[in-house]
């Protein structure tokens, strides 16, 4: 009982006697003002705890809902440029430069398996003359549950020489309710969100775009067409906050090593950007403005997550706002506080599984989206063919393939 309740009921046990029903009358309503206190703690807690509890399955909402679940018919097509240029020592003076267009579809869904296709074609020349052009298509499928390959690929087979391990992620989706701060993997290279809601211009549409931002480091031996060298990398990586499908890329490589025994070096870029999507896209401001309410035409508005968190926090204000001024008005001048609560903030959700196993030097550096063909290049007047078996790139005096050892044909 409340120190006043007591205090009231000894008080009225000393005054029985001459003013006996005074007395009574007095301890009657002191009690029940104690009833009346005690009854408005409870109606308090009870409005505080029901704000906590529906917050919290808001905010349990927003989370599936930030969980995007691949349709059929989701796709995009792309534009890559990929370039070697800034060449030193026996790379002096040598560019080449490699255009695709590619476009990827999902063509089924059950469950978590996604059943895609891939098509694309390329234009690729050197400064020295030689070029060359093809196509290429196929089917396969990946987990939009873990986001690894299951079933083939897009033609990720490796980079640089070096196969890729396993298990292997997809390039062109990603977990979009990973926190900022937090990794993913894109291929076989470990990414970190550094942004949630960047603003990306958009070069194959002018204009610019909301995306998830993350970023990828590291360094690899390359030992192929180009030569032996060491590679170190940055590769920045941009995604649709709503969908986590693919908008965008910039890798930048630095190649020091030598080509057939002589030193050199040089750098070599892959830019890619979609062209069309079936997820709408949300436009934005150029950095340093606000992000546009509202969209152009065939873009979307902001992530369904975030109109669920909103809702959660407009939800919590008016519930704990109904609670205070119901309990006002019932205590009236009562002195004892309100009960203070501090809601236990939301677990951030999960990542996607890491690999049993990193690489402290992953030699996974980028993403070729399957658009990196056997090359024709020219070095020093020396004719670079395919091999028939492997697809390495082999000097034409070459009697063998040096990759797999198979005869040259």
């Amino acid at each position: 009982m409340p120190g006043s309740a007591r205090r009231a009921g000894a008080w009225a046990r000393g005054r029985l006697g001459k003013k006996t029903e005074a007395a009574r009358l007095t301890l009657s309503t002191s009690s029940n003002r104690s009833w009346r206190r005690r009854t408005n703690d409870r109606k308090v807690l009870g409005a505080a705890l029901f704000a906590f509890l529906l917050a919290a399955s808001i905010g349990a909402s927003a989370h599936v809902a930030s969980a995007y679940a691949p349709q059929k018919g989701d796709g995009f097509g792309y534009s890559e440029t990929t370039t070697v240029n800034d060449g030193q020592g026996s790379y002096a003076g040598y560019t080449d430069q490699l255009q695709t267009s590619g476009t990827e579809q999902v063509n089924s869904v059950d469950g978590s398996v996604v059943s895609a296709s891939y098509g694309y074609s390329y234009q690729y020349g050197n400064n020295q003359g030689s070029s060359t052009s093809n196509s290429a298509s196929g089917n396969f499928t990946w987990s939009s549950s873990t986001f690894t390959y299951l079933n083939g690929t897009d033609n990720e087979l490796g980079f640089g020489g070096i196969p890729y391990s396993s298990p292997l992620y997809v390039w062109f989706a990603m977990d979009p309710a990973v926190p900022v701060g937090n990794p993913f993997f894109s291929l076989n290279t470990q990414m970190t969100v550094l942004s949630k809601n960047y603003s990306l211009q958009l070069p194959t549409e002018n204009r610019y775009v909301q995306v998830i931002q993350a970023e990828g480091t590291g360094q690899y031996q390359r030992n192929d067409a180009y030569g032996v060298f060491a590679a170190s990398f940055t590769w920045y990586a941009y995604f649709d906050p709503s969908t986590g499908y693919i908008v965008g890329y910039s890798y930048v490589e630095q190649d020091n090593g030598q080509y057939q025994g002589q030193a050199a070096s040089f750098t070599y870029t892959d830019d890619l950007y979609v062209t069309s999507t079936s997820y709408p896209l949300t436009a934005a401001s150029a950095p340093g403005g606000a992000t546009t309410t509202t969209s152009q035409a065939g873009t979307g508005g902001p992530p369904s997550y975030l109109s669920y968190l909103a809702a959660a926090a407009v939800v919590i204000v008016v519930v704990a706002a109904i609670a205070v001024y119901a309990a006002t008005r019932k205590r009236g001048r009562g002195k004892d506080s309100l009960p203070k609560h501090s809601p236990t903030p939301e677990s951030p959700p999960p990542s996607p599984p890491l690999p049993p196993t990193a690489s402290s030097t992953p030699f996974q550096s980028q993403v070729d989206l399957g658009s990196k063909p056997p090359e024709q290049v020219v070095v020093r007047e020396v004719a670079m063919v395919n091999c028939k078996y492997c697809g390495t790139l082999i000097p034409t005096t070459a009697e063998t393939c040096p990759y797999c050892g198979a005869p040259r044909q």
